[in-house]
């Protein structure tokens, strides 16, 4: 006599994968699982009770009560035939049905004769086996209706544990990504809060919840312990987020979908959380909807640091593609390129993520000055993330991919972590074309045009190295790197748009408060119309964002209602003027000194070019005034020169 045909769903691939997916296969017993299958057992009156799992080739019991072995053969399986059924299986005489009449659990030992089984559904709604009650003796009526319908809250409860093991997966998962993500460009991704759970009894209308779940909602944890009405707990959820959410799940109670959305909390101090909520609603046989679990997840911090993350890029983006040379972003030890600019691209004639990562430079064809080709690993960038060095730089005649040559200069800092090991690096290229050509025409042009690149190369190297060199991580590099470079680029703007080889001091101090007018009252600036040199607008640029961003950490700018009043004039005449510079904060909070020195402190404390620098802590705020020569500030004397 042929075996009986398995159903088609025993070997059904997204079952299977479904069943693997919740890594319970040939797990030590528990007691959610023995419980269920204990009162299974109590509430038919049978001697037997399986939890069972259907795999691909046998059946694995995660529960058994009075049942010897702890797995079988499929063709030992009545659970197999489970699968297909739309409701509960039951088989009132083993004996006597086609499909498991030569069964060697019922032609022999222990000698099974009535079998019912509920099916056991994933969260997903794959049938994974069944939770079932055997008993020896033919059963001609098979279940009672309260013994069939208590079979099946039963099954629903072990899958209600599936999905929470499911869920918690899912939520471990989402930390793991967000562990991950913070390797990349912006900001640590750390979840806040904690996750609760609920279990909402419809018909009752008892939401019982954990403790963490009743804190986010605003109910007390005793009562919500209890069970609480669902009315207490929509009004914890923000008034514009509360109509829809009740929608969504309004949604899920008639069609028993699974509820997963992202919404406000308003607490009773008037502060908003997001959280995540996951769930499902189940019905009964009838299709009426029963209950109602799942768990949410405080994702406030994650949102935060999500758009937070995406600003800090979009900034990070409109800096490098402002300052007047190739920048690119790479990582240590593989030289991977995380960003590059569009200028850069322009140089090079290529994309910015050219280079592979494994070896940094090598798929980039350049020559030295004498005709050699350069190596792979002399490149600045392969010299940096492979830790042979700090810093270095390099001149080379690019080849593009056209075939055509340009002159570029590299050169590259260090991004180190708090224990000095390299973590990245920061490139600078900038196009040398035009100074390399007119080095073979003319000398004295050539000595100029060196000294304007360089000045260039040397403020982007001095702001990334003391930006960079206490850095904690990339994310805060990125930070204080796009601050300053955005003053930077601004006032070389202001030098490039001129007509002249200087630049006015009220714009200078225009691009650079811009940055932190929230308002756009914040600043009273008063002084004449005055041209400076290049060296000392962008000494004076950076100056000036250094106490802008002191302030709005510390002092006046800290404050909704604080002032800074800058005015600058000249004293005096001819070779004697003095240019004065005063900045004035007012109605902040009360300021002290500094405890230690930073770059900026240095940075102001520096001065112009020739002049002084007096910085009073008042108690009416910060105040700072610069003095220098006038005919030193109108003159391009040296590089810019950070301490």
């Amino acid at each position: 006599m042929s075996k009986p045909a398995l159903p088609s769903t025993t070997f059904d691939p997204v079952r299977l994968d479904a069943l693997a997916a919740l890594d319970l296969l040939d797990t030590p017993p528990e007691a959610e699982f023995d419980d269920v299958a204990h009162l299974a057992a109590l509430v038919c009156n049978t001697p037997v009770a399986l939890v069972s799992l259907v795999a691909g080739d046998r059946q694995w019991f995660k529960a058994r009560v009075s049942f010897p072995a702890c797995q079988t053969d499929l063709n030992a399986s009545v659970c197999v035939h489970a699968l297909a059924a739309p409701d509960l299986l039951i088989i009132p005489d083993l004996t006597a049905d086609p499909r498991t009449r030569d069964n060697p659990l019922v032609t022999g030992e222990p000698s099974i004769r009535f079998y019912a089984g509920a099916p056991l559904r994933s969260p997903d709604g794959h049938v994974l086996g069944s939770l079932c009650v055997i008993d020896h003796k033919p059963r001609a009526r098979g279940l009672t209706t309260a013994q069939a319908d208590g079979l099946r809250r039963l099954s629903r409860q072990i899958t209600t544990v599936l999905r929470e093991r499911q869920l918690n997966r899912d939520m471990r998962a989402a930390r793991d990504a967000l562990r991950i993500s913070e390797e990349r460009l912006t900001f640590a991704f750390a979840a806040a809060g904690g996750l609760g759970w609920w279990d909402w009894d419809i018909r009752a209308d008892r939401l019982y919840a954990g403790e963490q779940f009743a804190r986010m909602f605003g109910v007390d944890p005793a009562e919500a312990a209890k069970g609480a009405p669902l009315s207490a707990f929509i009004d914890g959820i923000h008034p514009d987020d509360r109509g829809w959410v009740g929608e969504r799940i309004q949604l899920a109670l008639e069609k028993g979908g699974e509820f997963s959305e992202e919404y406000r909390l308003r607490h009773g101090d008037g502060t908003i959380s997001w959280v995540h909520a996951r769930g499902r609603c189940f019905h009964d046989a009838d299709g009426r909807a029963s209950r109602f679990p799942g768990v949410v997840l405080d994702v406030t911090a994650h949102r935060d640091a999500v758009a937070a993350r995406l600003i800090s890029e979009a900034r990070l983006r409109t800096v490098m593609e402002a300052v007047p040379v190739g920048i690119l972003l790479a990582e240590a030890p593989s030289g991977r390129i995380l960003m590059g600019n569009r200028r850069l691209a322009d140089f090079l004639g290529h994309d910015t993520l050219y280079a592979p990562s494994s070896n940094a430079y090598g798929s980039f064809v350049a020559f030295h000055g004498d005709g050699r080709p350069v190596e792979g690993h002399e490149y600045p960038l392969a010299q940096i993330t492979s830790g042979a060095c700090k810093r270095a730089s390099l001149e080379v005649q690019y080849q593009r991919p056209d075939g055509t040559r340009r002159w570029i200069a590299i050169a590259g800092e260090a991004i180190e972590d708090e224990q000095g090991a390299t973590m990245g690096a920061v490139v600078a290229v900038s196009d040398i074309e035009v100074r390399k050509a007119a080095e073979a025409h003319q000398d004295i042009l050539n000595r100029e045009l060196s000294h304007r690149l360089k000045n260039t190369l040397t403020m982007v190297q001095s702001i990334a190295s003391q930006t960079l060199r206490n850095a904690s991580s990339l994310d805060a590099a990125r930070d204080a790197l796009a601050a300053r470079l955005i003053v930077l680029g601004k006032a070389h703007d202001i030098l490039l748009d001129g007509q002249t080889d200087s630049a006015r001091v009220d714009r200078v101090v225009q691009e650079a408060v811009n940055l932190h007018d929230d308002t756009g009252q914040r600043f009273r600036v008063t002084g004449p119309d005055l041209l400076i040199g290049p060296s000392a607008a962008l000494s004076l640029g950076l100056m000036l964002h250094e106490l802008a961003t002191n302030a709005q950490k510390y002092g006046a700018l800290s404050a909704p209602g604080g002032r800074v009043s800058i005015e600058w004039t000249v004293q005096g005449e001819g070779a004697d003027a003095v240019f004065q510079f005063d900045w004035q904060e007012q109605d902040g909070p009360p300021v002290t000194p500094p405890t230690r020195k930073g770059f900026g402190s240095r940075l102001i404390q520096r001065g112009l070019a020739g002049g002084g620098v007096s910085l009073r802590y008042r108690s009416l705020g910060v105040h700072c005034t610069l003095r220098a020569p006038l005919a030193e500030l109108r003159i391009d004397v040296q590089p810019l020169a950070l301490p």
